[in-house]
């Protein structure tokens, strides 16, 4: 379902992506309803170049922009959220790239992600820590002269999927690494263990290292502990999820329309006689429509003030004010759409009755994954720390959650 004035990504005009996202798309349903892993359309993605959106044309890539690549992403997850949600870690792992001051490094991996190489992450952790944190337990020690990896790590979404993981491991001192590690190498474990109600295919479960050796080439940086991530980053990161949102409403929209078309028989004391000329389905269909409307709407002008803060440090700019304005954006989107978007999958069922219940439909499944994504971190402390923001000027956190 395409909503009026829909911002149509650059490399979904493409007819072959069309048809690529439709195949997806076919199945998508199917294969939640049955717990199946799209490990087959996460390759066809990379295999048909979408994973290099971003690159300029003249190194290989589409040269997407934030906008462009969140356009496509809404795209994506209208096919299999499951899918989009896969490759979060990967199109930001790609920005980080691009941002690489080592010509070397950006050309080697660049070189790989055109060959459709897939990135994935290993980054959070459980324990006392509190989310956002960097108190890691994973470390990169030197071990008689070669650099061995050792930890656990936990919500590793996408890492089943992933060629190559980016890891964040202590180093001497009070540093942290970025480490990437092939995900076949002696001593690394992918476990799928994750078992969430909603986008229960993402490969969000435990990754262990253990005595993996890593090339010193691979170690992609080294910084202190609390220093804040790349303007706009965490912003992006954050602003995915919400580009998520957003496709699986333009779903709901589509199912909600199929629901009222497919009715046989409606109420004795319904408004009409037959479901699809009944204005009270008109008004619930039309009403979820201008909820994924405004989804897409505000998940695209954020990205907008996202790639502002990315911009300026590129350029060498002062980022402070621009930092403060992308987390202002996507905390934005966040705390209205999160409730927007879980009512409007409840109201889906409204257009069908009891049937519209059926496991067959799997019309449920809009409801489970958004609620599981809006559960990433809550809404109540994005939209507190925003007010006292505001309201006396305390600057906004820069974890990894902001």
């Amino acid at each position: 379902m395409t909503t009026p004035s829909t911002p149509v990504s650059a490399a979904a005009r493409s007819p072959d992506v069309r048809a690529l996202l439709a195949g997806i798309a076919e199945g998508a349903a199917e294969r939640e309803r049955r717990d199946e892993s799209p490990v087959a359309q996460v390759a066809a993605v990379a295999k048909a170049g979408l994973g290099a959106l971003s690159p300029p044309v003249d190194e290989g890539g589409q040269g997407a922009s934030v906008r462009e690549l969140l356009a496509f992403v809404i795209d994506l997850a209208e096919a299999d959220p499951i899918v989009a949600h896969v490759l979060r870690t990967h199109y930001s792992q790609v920005l980080g790239f691009l941002r690489s001051p080592d010509p070397d490094v950006r050309r080697r991996w660049l070189d790989r992600i055109r060959a459709g190489t897939v990135l994935g992450n290993a980054i959070s952790e459980t324990g006392p820590s509190a989310a956002g944190g960097h108190e890691y337990d994973t470390r990169l020690d030197e071990v008689d002269g070669r650099l061995v990896l050792n930890g656990t790590k936990y919500y590793s979404t996408g890492t089943l999927y992933a060629d190559w993981i980016a890891v964040a491991a202590r180093v001497e001192g009070d540093l942290v690494a970025t480490v990437m590690v092939p995900a076949d190498r002696t001593g690394v474990s992918v476990v799928d263990d994750w078992d969430g109600m909603g986008q229960s295919r993402t490969g969000t479960g435990t990754t262990t290292f253990t005595d993996v050796v890593v090339d010193p080439d691979d170690v992609l940086s080294r910084r202190p502990r609390l220093e804040p991530r790349a303007p706009g980053d965490v912003a992006f990161l954050q602003l995915y999820l919400h580009a998520l949102v957003a496709g699986i409403l333009r779903s709901v929209v589509t199912d909600a329309t199929g629901v009222v078309r497919s009715r046989s028989r409606t109420f004795e004391h319904a408004p009409a006689p037959r479901a699809v000329d009944d204005p009270i389905l008109h008004e619930k269909v039309g009403t979820l429509a201008a909820t994924a409307w405004v989804a897409e709407s505000a998940v695209l002008a954020a990205a907008d003030a996202v790639a502002a803060a990315m911009d300026a440090a590129a350029r060498g700019e002062p980022t402070d004010e621009l930092r403060t304005a992308a987390a202002l954006a996507h905390c934005s989107v966040k705390i209205h759409l999160d409730p927007a978007s879980l009512a409007a999958a409840s109201d889906l069922f409204d257009v069908g009755g009891a049937s519209a219940s059926s496991r067959t439909r799997n019309l449920d499944r809009h409801w489970r994954n958004l609620r599981t994504l809006t559960l990433h971190n809550p809404a109540s402390y994005k939209a507190a720390a925003v007010g006292r923001h505001l309201v006396t000027g305390e600057p906004l956190p820069v974890n990894g959650y902001f």
